[in-house]
C-alpha cells in the first residue's frame, strides 16, 4: 500500500506540471491510451529497482477487487497523463510510476487470500519467572533462627538477612507473621516481604494473620500499595 500511496503523489505533481506543458503527438509507432510507454526491461534505471517487486514491511488485509479498481483508475489516469506530458523529465517520472504500479499488480495476483478472514499470530508466552520461593528446608531453618530469638527485634533483623536474597510465597508469609506476637511487628514484617512475595493475588489470605479492624485496615494499604 505503501508503494501505491507513492504512485498516487508522484502522479498529482507530474500530472500538474503536465497540464501547462505543450501537448505533442506521440512519435510513429509509440503506444497511446493506458499501455505502457516502453516495456519494463527498458524502463529500468538499473537493478537496484528490482528490491520494489513484492516488498513487504507491514502485513495488512485488503479487498482484493477494491483494490484492482483503484489500480485500473490510476493506470487509466497514467496514461492520460503520459499522453499530455511533453518530452523530458516528467515523462521519465511517469514511466517510473507506472513501474511501480505495474510491481503493484504483481504483488497483489501472488498474495494469498485470507480465508475466514484474517487473525494474526497469537503472541509467544512469556518466559517462565526465573525467580523461585524460598525452599523449604531454608525456610525452616529461618523459623528455627527466628524462634532461639526472644525479642521481636532480633527476629527482624534475621528475617531481613535472608530475605535481601530470597523470594516468599504469602503461605509461607503467613508461617513468618506466626514468629510475632503483636500485630505492629508483623505489619512491620509484611512491609518488609512483600517486595518479594511471588504471588501477590492471594495477599487476601494474610488478613487472618491479624485480628483487629485498623491492623486489616493498614494490610491492606501495605499489599495494595
Amino acid at each position: 500500500m505503501k508503494a501505491l500511496f507513492a504512485a498516487v503523489s508522484l502522479l498529482t505533481a507530474v500530472a500538474a506540471s503536465a497540464q501547462t506543458a505543450p501537448a505533442v503527438a506521440p512519435p510513429p509507432g509509440q503506444a497511446t491510451g493506458i499501455a505502457p510507454p516502453a516495456s519494463s526491461s527498458a524502463l529500468r534505471a538499473d537493478d537496484s529497482n528490482e528490491l520494489r517487486r513484492g516488498r513487504r514491511t507491514t502485513l495488512v488485509v485488503v479487498e482484493r477487487e477494491d483494490l484492482e479498481q483503484r489500480l485500473a483508475d490510476l493506470e487509466k489516469l497514467l496514461g492520460e497523463a503520459f499522453e499530455r506530458s511533453g518530452r523530458g523529465q516528467g515523462r521519465a517520472r511517469l514511466r517510473e510510476a507506472y513501474e511501480e504500479l505495474n510491481d503493484i499488480r504483481e504483488v497483489l495476483a501472488s498474495a494469498p487470500e485470507a480465508r475466514g478472514g484474517y487473525h494474526p499470530p497469537a503472541p509467544p508466552p512469556p518466559p517462565p519467572s526465573s525467580y523461585q520461593p524460598i525452599g523449604e528446608g531454608k525456610l525452616q531453618r529461618l523459623m528455627n533462627a527466628m524462634s532461639r530469638e526472644p525479642f521481636a527485634e532480633d527476629k527482624m533483623n534475621v528475617l531481613e538477612d535472608v530475605t535481601r536474597d530470597n523470594y516468599f510465597l504469602v503461605s509461607q508469609v503467613r508461617q513468618v507473621l506466626g514468629q510475632f506476637q503483636f500485630s505492629k511487628d508483623r505489619l512491620r514484617a509484611v512491609r518488609l516481604l512483600w517486595s518479594h512475595v511471588l504471588d501477590r493475588q492471594n495477599g487476601f489470605q494474610l488478613y487472618n494473620s491479624f485480628q483487629f479492624s485498623n491492623d486489616k485496615a493498614e494490610l491492606k494499604r501495605i499489599i495494595s500499595g
